[in-house]
């Protein structure tokens, strides 16, 4: 009887393993197959290490400008708003680093969400008012906005001379971070501050 019993405990206890064993194997295919769509998905992309999404908005005069057409350079691109107070503390630092750079191989881009303004004539004023001069681009139905997963502005990405996010950065922006941004280094003309 005692035999039967333990043959008993022996047999659920070998087909509990099988059943684990077999479990594992499929599990360790299934988290492989995972970490390949992983890392296809990640290749291209809005977050740091990935390559950026392209985009095609307007400018102010109207033109259609692409992410795509900056390859070659560093760009710097930074989401904003008019009613945005981050965004308004902000803007001379940006004002400041456009003044800055010395190089070809720079671009600034600002992204207006414009979808969450009361209309385009805001802006114009904003922009006048700052006196800002590099291209800002109007993202008037939010696709960029969303695209990029924004939780927030002002939101500033840079983007390598491949096209690869290298920062992300949600919030302000200091000139302190800027210049010790390793980004940026000898590309700004810093006698000018």
């Amino acid at each position: 009887m005692i035999f039967k019993k333990n043959f008993i405990y022996l047999a659920i206890f070998s087909l509990i393993f099988l059943f684990l064993a077999f479990s594992y194997e499929r599990s360790d295919s299934v988290l492989k197959r995972l970490d390949r769509e992983t890392i296809a998905s990640n290749q291209q992309g809005v977050y740091k290490g990935n390559i950026a999404e392209d985009f095609q908005l307007l400018n102010s005069v109207g033109e259609k400008v692409s992410l795509s057409d900056f390859r070659g350079k560093k760009v710097i691109i930074n989401f904003f708003a008019t009613w945005c107070s981050p965004c308004q503390e902000e803007m001379p630092t940006l004002v400041q680093l456009d003044k800055e750079i010395n190089d070809e191989k720079l671009v600034l881009l600002g992204i207006n969400v414009t979808k969450e303004e009361r209309n385009v004539d805001d802006v114009r004023r904003f922009l006048n008012h700052y006196e800002v001069q590099y291209e800002v681009l109007y993202d008037g139905d939010g696709k960029v906005m969303k695209d990029y997963h924004l939780i927030g502005i002002p939101t500033t990405i840079f983007i390598d001379e491949n096209g690869k996010i290298v920062e992300r950065l949600n919030g302000i922006v200091t000139m302190e971070m800027l210049l010790a941004h390793p980004f940026l280094q000898g590309l700004l003309n810093t006698n000018n501050r």
